[in-house]
């Protein structure tokens, strides 16, 4: 499946969480801000002890290629972007001050003309000198074409080794691809790449020479999250307890691995890695617990693990599930049944020629679906991919809505003229968790009979390719 642009929705901004935890000691990695024009970045940072022993700031900045504007100039494409990134310490009384600026250009040039369709980023290394203390790392990027800036934040803590205590950084991860001559390379979002063979943690632990001993404890923890496509728009509500509803239960987990290590006689900075293989679908935390004899302390990352090639769709697999809006029950449960990825590709190819009867006919909706699939993916992923939520499902068969709004927790999509038609009304609540610690916008939709006669129209426009005329 080709690579596709995005369609951003300048009303659908921001769905997802910022790359702020919900627990300060919990990173969850930057999420994509879909605004229209604007670079999509994410950033990452930690702060700790370099090798000589200054205090020091680690910031990694992804820019995603295909949101900024290429322009074709001597036979090669070139964006180019404009960098700021700024500490800003904090005293006790959260008054800010700039305590370290950096600011650069970064041009881009590639006779590849997919370079400006790809999702693959442009990824920079950024080390800020600076003190102990609060920080809050402000990074903007501005597109030289455009002229317009994206801007993130996150929050760093450096201890001063002057009042003797000890401390752990929070958790950097780093992909590993086991078949490319590539370096490890930081990971600043919750999605792990699907190219990604291995992830190595790496943190940092400093240790004074006050405590005589620590305990690390090494853990990687997998939460139960819902994995399933969403139910039709005119079945039941999933109810407040259901994992439908919860999306992540983090109060059910397992550990999948666990190690320790003891450190007796270093002191001062000490780097810790740890490498596993990439593991299956779902959602992960890999927590570090430090224990002293005074006291203790824990950071952690948390992740995500999709398909293989996500967002994108190519496998027979990835091709076949989000068929699930397009068949009968019983057929999809037999469709999700053959293991053969041959086999499964001539199902799924067998699926759509024989609904649609003309190979240029099927090529073209085919591309349509795929498209949206993958659009999908970019804007509402959050602990699953965006095309199996609520929000996915409604826009892969219906497109993008002619109006959006938005209330304090509602979505409402408009698919008309008339905003009093039911059939064409979609309302998207946002679930309440009963605890506060739940990173995710999660968005359901609210279901009623009503609808199941425009699924069931629209269902038969994409099987019969009428979907084509009314796309365009």
């Amino acid at each position: 499946m080709r690579q596709s642009s995005y369609l951003l929705l300048t009303v659908l901004i921001a769905l997802t969480a910022c790359s702020r935890a919900f627990d300060p000691d919990v990173r969850t990695g930057a999420t994509p801000q879909l605004i229209e024009g604007h670079p999509d970045i994410r950033i990452s940072a930690i702060g700790f002890y370099d090798n000589d022993g200054k205090p020091v700031l680690d910031v990694d900045t992804d820019v995603v290629y295909n949101s900024l504007i290429f322009k074709s100039e001597e036979g090669a494409f070139k964006a180019g972007v404009g960098v700021q990134i700024q500490a800003m310490a904090i005293n006790e009384n959260g008054d800010t001050r700039l305590a370290e600026n950096q600011s650069f250009e970064v041009n881009v040039e590639e006779e590849d003309r997919r370079i400006v369709e790809s999702s693959e980023t442009l990824n920079l290394q950024n080390r800020l000198d600076v003190g102990p203390g609060q920080y809050e790392v402000i990074v903007s990027v501005t597109d030289k074409s455009s002229g317009k800036t994206t801007r993130l934040n996150s929050n760093v803590y450096i201890i001063d080794p002057e009042d003797g205590s000890s401390d752990v950084t929070h958790v950097k991860i780093l992909g590993i691809e086991g078949d490319s001559d590539k370096a490890p390379y930081p990971i600043t979002t919750y999605d792990i790449p699907g190219r990604v063979d291995s992830l190595r943690f790496q943190y940092y632990v400093t240790k004074t020479e006050a405590d005589p001993e620590m305990s690390i404890n090494m853990s990687l923890i997998k939460f139960e999250s819902d994995n399933e496509p969403p139910r039709n728009m005119s079945g039941i509500q999933p109810t407040p307890g259901s994992i439908e509803y919860r999306g992540i239960n983090y109060n059910e987990s397992e550990v999948n691995e666990e190690t320790n290590r003891t450190l007796r006689t270093e002191s001062g900075t000490i780097l810790i890695e740890y490498t596993v293989p990439r593991p299956e679908w779902g959602n992960y935390r890999f927590q570090v617990t430090a224990i002293t004899e005074d006291d203790d302390f824990r950071k952690a990352r948390d992740f995500s693990s999709k398909s293989n090639n996500y967002p994108h769709i190519e496998t027979s697999q990835e091709m076949a599930k989000p068929l699930a809006y397009l068949m009968g029950r019983s057929d999809y449960e037999g469709l999700m049944e053959i293991e053969n990825p041959d086999s499964l590709k001539r199902a799924v190819d067998r699926f759509w020629y024989t609904n649609l009867g003309s190979a240029d006919l099927a090529r073209d909706v085919i591309e349509l679906y795929y498209t949206r699939v993958e659009e999908a993916n970019k804007q509402f992923s959050s602990f699953k991919e965006g095309w199996m939520t609520d929000m996915g499902m409604v826009y892969i068969l219906f497109g993008p809505p002619y109006y959006a709004e938005r209330s304090l927790d509602t979505y409402t999509w408009i698919y008309g003229y008339d905003r009093t038609d039911p059939r064409r009304v979609f309302r998207f609540q946002r679930t309440r968790m009963d605890s506060d610690s739940h990173p995710f916008t999660h968005y359901i939709l609210q279901r009623r009979r009503g609808y199941h006669s425009v699924e069931y129209q629209k269902r038969e426009e994409w099987l019969n390719g009428t979907i084509l005329d009314r796309s365009r």
